[in-house]
């Protein structure tokens, strides 16, 4: 084993070394866990994403991984009275306005989003249409898989694929509304996917298509 002829004397002591460690592992843990844990503790969460510089407290004040205007999405592609959701199915091809959604069967739902950078926020409390009923007026006489695309129009995670027991679950919605209010854009309006135990890239926003069964 080959040593220095004149070693210079220690910096940091083993000890020492543990401690900075754990003293670094326990200032992250400060610096995010209040996104998960929320209340008052969520302003000490410095280092994970939030729904804007300041959040605020209104029914769409939880954290984003991506705002409306990072996916590129404008006033004009979800506009009330042009936005469509495309279904595919056996039946063919449905369009749906945000209005004729409403007049379906709507349901609620207390998910979290959790996302794969790390953070999750607690539950919010969703409200539209189940994705097996969507899964039945597109003509599927069960749950199917289903293809969903965003009007966003680059990047990743624009698309996922859900499988048929996902699709099935009564808590997996097309969510019009969050926490009694309508979804903000950076919360994937007009309609959003909400999937029970799916990472945040899976829970699909600002949704245009959905193609049931691998059409």
């Amino acid at each position: 084993m080959l040593t220095a002829p004149h070693p210079d004397a220690p910096t940091v002591s083993r000890r020492g070394a543990l401690w900075s460690v754990a003293g670094g592992s326990a200032l992250l843990l400060a610096t995010t866990a209040g996104q998960s844990i929320g209340g008052p503790l969520r302003r000490t969460a410095l280092l994970a994403p939030h729904g804007g510089a300041d959040p605020g407290s209104g029914p769409g004040a939880f954290q984003v991984n991506k705002t409306a205007a990072y996916a590129g999405i404008t006033t004009a592609s979800t506009r009330e009275n042009t936005w469509r959701l495309e279904l595919t199915g056996r039946s063919g091809t449905v369009r749906l306005s945000r209005a004729r959604l409403r007049r379906l069967p709507q349901y609620g739902a207390a998910l979290p989003i959790a996302c794969v950078e790390g953070w999750s926020t607690s539950d919010q409390h969703w409200r539209g249409v189940r994705l097996r009923d969507l899964a039945a007026l597109a003509g599927e006489e069960e749950a199917a898989d289903v293809y969903v695309e965003s009007l966003q129009a680059h990047g990743t995670f624009r698309h996922a694929w859900l499988r048929a027991n996902q699709v099935a679950d009564p808590r997996s919605l097309l969510a019009l509304e969050v926490n009694g209010a309508d979804l903000t854009p950076d919360h994937g309006y007009p309609a959003r996917v909400v999937v029970p135990a799916a990472p945040g890239v899976l829970n699909t926003k600002w949704v245009a298509r959905m193609t049931f069964g691998g059409q």
